[in-house]
């Protein structure tokens, strides 16, 4: 039996907080790179902010004991990783559900994942519909600085939900959309909430370059048309596509970018090198920005390997005229590295963390 079980981790974020981004990704990739090992198991796809981890695999003769057996396998394995000094193990809470056999029905494979989201999120359900019914999203910025000179290129907009809520986080803004089967509407008012707020800065204060992220999907949501048809700094807005999810045909995606290229958005491509946005698509889509995902630039300490793939991507991007962005710096030596290789743009902690727009 083919299934495509999706493992979700519901404690990591806590854990995150507490033992730190740069400790997190280095367990992370310790722990994908064990469970990467056993080919039986069949890892397809993780991802570092949400806790999850896909398996495609027929091992299994019913999807019961592939849920079973792989959240064992991969509660174990973290286990070993982590210190117990830090982490205890009733903070693993691992749970899983069988989606789908065939990776390519994106909506199919959203709604069976929300099974298992429902069970980290059980009691979400009227917290989102009060954001949804106040529109009560709070913007935050975080800066993009040049890296081959200095200065600031602009700022990324991230969107939380109400103060003092459970979900104020993002993670737990958009896990408990996903597990409502809201996570499109979720994008689309958190990009109504940072065009407010960037036409406002516009017109009150001063132009600045933003960069917003969402779905390819939601191109061709008329809504989402819309607003961005009618939107007046168009030249100061960046798109950045983001998918944890693959996308089977780029061309009419292609062919909508070049449309709202017209008005003045540049597009961005997100997370290279984590979800399924890898590496050879870049000459495919040829992005204004290529943003080198965090995963990556975490390990950019552990030798020229990772330090090779990444100029490789850069002299790609810059060959047609595109641009790099590392994200995630958070030492003066990943900033040095970046610089030598010849990446554009940088985020992360050293230079600042996000904070409410307007602020």
């Amino acid at each position: 039996m083919h299934t495509l079980t999706l493992v979700s981790l519901s404690g990591w974020s806590d854990i995150v907080e507490r033992i730190g981004q740069s400790t997190a990704h280095k367990v992370w990739r310790a722990l994908v790179t064990l469970l990467s090992q056993n080919v039986q198991s069949g890892l397809k796809q993780d991802i570092f902010e949400l806790g999850e981890l896909w398996f495609e695999t027929d091992q299994f003769d019913s999807p019961a004991r592939a849920e079973r057996a792989l959240s064992q396998h991969v509660a174990q394995h973290l286990l070993n990783e982590l210190d117990c000094q830090l982490v205890h193990e009733a903070e693993i809470q691992v749970s899983s559900a069988q989606v789908i056999a065939q990776t390519s029905q994106e909506q199919t494979i959203r709604a069976g994942a929300a099974c298992a989201l429902n069970e980290l999120y059980p009691d979400s359900k009227e917290d989102l519909l009060r954001v949804f019914a106040n529109k009560n999203l709070l913007p935050y910025w975080q800066s993009i600085q040049q890296v081959q000179s200095s200065g600031i290129f602009g700022y990324e907009a991230l969107i939380r939900g109400p103060k003092a809520s459970p979900l104020h986080r993002a993670d737990k803004l958009f896990g408990a959309a996903m597990a409502q089967g809201r996570q499109f509407d979720m994008e689309k008012l958190a990009l109504t909430t940072h065009l407010a707020t960037h036409q406002g800065q516009c017109e009150q204060q001063s132009t600045v370059r933003l960069t917003v992220n969402l779905s390819p999907a939601l191109l061709f949501d008329a809504d989402v048309s819309g607003k961005l048809l009618d939107y007046p700094y168009a030249h100061l807005l960046c798109i950045e596509l983001t998918e944890h999810l693959p996308v089977d045909d780029w061309a009419p995606i292609k062919a909508k970018m070049a449309e709202l290229r017209q008005l003045g958005y540049t597009f961005w491509l997100d997370d290279v090198g984590c979800g399924f946005f890898e590496l050879t698509l870049i000459n495919a889509v040829k992005p204004d920005v290529v943003k080198l995902c965090i995963t990556i630039i975490s390990r950019l300490d552990y030798g020229a390997e990772i330090i090779d793939e990444i100029r490789q991507v850069v002299d790609t991007v810059h060959l047609y005229g595109g641009k790099v962005l590392a994200e995630g710096i958070e030492t003066q030596q990943q900033l040095a590295i970046a610089r030598e290789l010849g990446v554009d743009y940088a985020q992360g902690f050293l230079f600042d963390k996000p904070r409410e727009a307007g602020l």
